[in-house]
């Protein structure tokens, strides 16, 4: 039993008895990780994924602190609007994330069943659907969701309304982007506005608006020259740093954190070699803790992983006019990938696979996530089609009760086995 296993399990022995001593204990194996890396950082991990480790934790810490200044929010939400308004983001799937770094997700998904959640809902929604229940976490300050993606969310969000008394604002986003809704969605978010007056006691600073998404622009074209350097550089990562990633892409988008993350990232990019890797474009949710993946594509032996589905999107080469900041976020969720006919998100990361030059995708079937199990058939033919290939696998993004360690370990290896074979077969055929 490691050092977090055993943290873990003293976390998991006081819930009961103090929920407000389990919190303060997550909290400060957090601050511990945060100073850890701060003041030294890991030699073995480039300048930017500490600082992108860092702002991630740092992230979480301060939103579990400071309630009172929080939201709760899913994946998808508008966290643009809250940085006017001196707000915290807490995304309950990197929650999640985090409470099965602490070994603990155990305990929030069985109390979750227990009051009747059922097996198949998405662990991440019912970690945190449990951590509620169990009290750990304090009352926000309000929930901000989308229907973007995931049919859960609405209910999720009202569920924690009846456990915690917050009521969500849940932003209904339509299939189809057309003009029609985009006057619909921005009205949503027109409507947001005052409910955010009143909770905070100040106005709404367009001004600030305006900048977060001048901010935004700029780290998404260093994004889009950092994917082209992933692609191209030796540049580690391991499947924790990978996920960390939504930080910067979603739930810290337009702050200031989030770019200077990318400018660190480029400038630390161009120092590093050229890769002879075996490339991979990763397609939904990583579960970073699984064995085969993390050996595989932990950041050595000459495979990377050099994007992920999230990581474009929004689209590539998209820019959010500050001139009309709130139909520019409208807009910015209509056409999310993840949002209308799967073909759309096909497309996106066939376009990036060829774009980045991957030897193969690896599309991971999240345990409770209907769309990405329903749609991964459809993309594997299109992928097929194209030559590229392509491997799905069935598992959890959390929740180790529904891994399958021999099958993964199994398909994996013989999928990379091929991807070698196959540049093998190209390098001699002077492809």
């Amino acid at each position: 039993m490691d050092i977090v296993e055993k943290y873990g399990g003293f976390i998991k022995g006081r819930i009961d008895r103090s929920p407000g001593a389990a919190n303060r204990l997550i909290r400060i194996g957090l601050g511990y990780e945060s100073l850890r890396l701060g003041a030294a950082g890991s030699a073995q991990t480039p300048e930017a994924l500490n600082l992108l480790n860092r702002m991630a934790i740092r992230s979480v810490a301060g939103a579990l602190a400071h309630p009172e200044e929080t939201i709760w929010v899913n994946l998808f939400a508008p966290v643009e609007l809250l940085w006017g308004f001196g707000l915290r983001p807490l995304s309950i799937e990197c929650f999640s994330s985090f409470m099965g770094g602490f070994r603990i997700e155990d305990y929030f998904l069985r109390r979750a069943e227990a009051i009747g959640m059922s097996d198949t809902l998405c662990s991440y929604h019912k970690c945190f659907l449990g951590a509620a229940d169990a009290g750990i976490l304090k009352p926000p300050l309000m929930s901000l969701t989308t229907t973007l993606a995931c049919d859960g969310n609405a209910n999720t969000f009202r569920y924690l309304e009846k456990r915690v008394g917050v009521k969500p604002s849940i932003i209904d986003v339509p299939y189809e982007c057309t003009d029609e809704s985009l006057r619909y969605v921005t009205g949503q978010l027109e409507g947001l506005i005052p409910r955010l007056e009143s909770l905070c006691g100040r106005p709404f600073d367009e001004g600030a608006l305006k900048a977060a998404l001048e901010r935004e622009n700029e780290a998404r074209a260093l994004q889009e020259e950092a994917l082209l350097l992933q692609a191209a550089k030796d540049y580690p990562a391991t499947l924790t740093l990978q996920m960390f990633k939504l930080f910067a892409t979603h739930i810290l988008a337009g702050s200031e954190e989030a770019l200077t993350y990318y400018r660190t990232l480029v400038t630390d990019m161009k120092r590093y070699p050229d890769t002879g890797a075996v490339k991979v474009l990763w397609v939904h949710l990583m579960p970073y803790y699984q064995g085969t993946l993390k050996r595989y594509l932990g950041g050595s032996g000459g495979r990377r992983i050099i994007a992920s589905d999230f990581d474009f999107d929004y689209g590539a080469g998209r820019r959010l006019d500050p001139g009309r900041p709130l139909e520019a976020l409208a807009g910015k969720m209509l056409s999310n990938i993840f949002n209308g006919p799967y073909e759309r998100k096909t497309e996106a990361a066939l376009d990036a696979a060829m774009r980045l030059g991957a030897d193969g995708v690896i599309h991971f079937c999240h345990w409770g996530c209907k769309q990405s199990a329903g749609g991964a058939a459809e993309m594997k033919r299109a992928f097929d089609a194209a030559k590229i290939p392509f491997l799905i696998l069935d598992g959890d993004g959390i929740d180790r009760r529904n891994d399958a360690p021999e099958q993964i370990r199994t398909r994996v290896e013989a999928f990379f086995e091929m991807l070698a074979e196959g540049r093998a077969y190209r390098k001699g055929a002077g492809l």
